[in-house]
């Protein structure tokens, strides 16, 4: 399972930024990057704002793992 960043208030976010998003898959930003461009991994906006949600990481890692 994904590491779910949790927010200030001990709540957990529904979804994380490209930098957290790589962080928990152990890439870096930029190749969060790349996989939403491939449409690997998909993103939302919200406001001015691109996320990652982590339900998206869940399913990605999931397929990847089931491809391996």
């Amino acid at each position: 399972m994904i590491a779910q960043a949790s927010s200030g208030d001990g709540g957990t976010r529904l979804a994380v930024t490209y930098r957290e998003a790589g962080d928990s898959l152990g890439v870096c930003e930029r190749v969060v990057w790349q996989l939403v461009k491939d449409g690997k991994l998909k993103a939302v906006r919200i406001g001015r704002s691109v996320r990652i949600p982590v339900t998206e990481l869940e399913r990605f890692v999931s397929e990847s793992a089931n491809a391996a």
